[in-house]
């Protein structure tokens, strides 16, 4: 029997769109909306660069959007089963990134967040919707409940637990957490570069991966929803860089995204407006580096579900009654890549 992608059906669609600043050849980030991966269904990743070599691009995140989504297609035809087809595409994209980057010289790193969506059979042979995360590094999955709180998917991978390992490697970590190290290529006369690594796990990013480095580029990989496409179900998800999450708390970044949704700018869908506010606002609050990403998607099944939502809170702002609120986040020295 042919395999037909569920959604690609038009009530069952999963629709998005990544955002990211700077807007300039500087930046490190690429994206990938909705690949349909064969006999699962659609992927979306966010690649958020560092370290790039050239001050151009990412070689890291362009190589994770593009191969990404064969390699999952790949390792799944090989072993039918989703979970250990997302290991195994991260490790083939490990793997060869790293060889391509030795080859050339790269410093290339990114983190790399991969949402795919998979239409199959619950326990009980009912079809449903399952949405499986594979995240490698410190960005943050996050859900939007039916009724507009938020739950994260899984702990991201940031450096707080390995800083005293790299503290003993040579790197420098600093009172806030930030890390950096130095790095030189072996028989190069250029002098030895500085960079700052954002995450303890990353694809790529070979100055931070010398020696007994515990940096690696294994993902978490989690099952986190298994829906049945009927109301009260999740109505969309974010994924956001670590720069994002140390200047708004989850529910402010929700509350961003919410209110763009229900008055876009003129033209935008719902998930682009959510997806660009997001970055804005968290520019706004002066973040200690301007590298921000975020992909926002719909799934739109739950369209109605979403409009009523926004209907509500709208009557609740007319009324003057507060929508669910997050205190503004206090500097407390804590860095975001802890």
């Amino acid at each position: 029997e042919q395999w037909r992608n569920f959604f690609e059906i038009p009530q069952y669609a999963v629709k998005g769109y990544g955002e990211s600043l700077p807007a300039t050849v500087a930046n490190q980030d690429a994206f990938a909306l909705g690949e349909t991966v064969p006999q699962l269904g659609k992927v979306f990743v966010m690649a958020h660069g560092c370290a790039s070599s050239s001050g151009k691009g990412n070689e890291a995140a362009t190589y994770a959007k593009e191969k990404l989504p064969k390699f999952i297609a790949k390792a799944y035809e090989e072993k039918p089963d989703a979970e250990e087809a997302l290991k195994g595409a991260f490790e083939v994209l490990e793997a060869e990134f790293m060889e391509r980057a030795k080859m050339k010289s790269l410093t290339d790193g990114a983190e790399v967040t991969a949402v795919l969506f998979v239409h199959a059979l619950n326990a009980s042979g009912q079809p449903c919707v399952q949405l499986w995360v594979a995240s490698c590094g410190a960005s943050v999955v996050l859900l939007c409940s039916h009724e507009g709180n938020p739950a994260r998917a899984l702990e991201p991978h940031g450096t707080q637990k390995v800083s005293a390992a790299l503290k003993d490697l040579g790197f420098n970590v600093t009172e806030s957490g930030k890390v950096e190290v130095s790095f030189a290529e072996v028989g190069q006369l250029k002098p030895s570069q500085i960079f700052r690594m954002p995450a303890s796990r990353l694809i790529g990013g070979r100055p931070f991966k010398t020696g007994k480095s515990p940096v690696q580029g294994q993902p978490t990989v989690k099952k986190v929803k298994e829906w049945r496409c009927v109301a009260g179900e999740e109505p969309f998800l974010l994924v956001f860089s670590a720069e994002v999450a140390s200047v708004l708390k989850d529910q402010d970044v929700l509350n961003v995204a919410l209110d763009a949704w229900s008055s876009p700018a003129q033209g935008l869908d719902g998930w682009e407006a959510a997806s660009k506010a997001v970055v804005r606002t968290a520019q706004a609050q002066g973040p200690d580096r301007d590298s921000l990403a975020c992909l926002a998607v719909q799934c739109w099944w739950q369209e109605k579900p979403l409009q009523r939502l926004l209907a509500k809170r709208a009557e609740k702002k007319d009324a003057g009654v507060a929508v669910a609120k997050a205190a503004k986040p206090v500097d407390d020295g804590f860095d975001m890549f802890g």
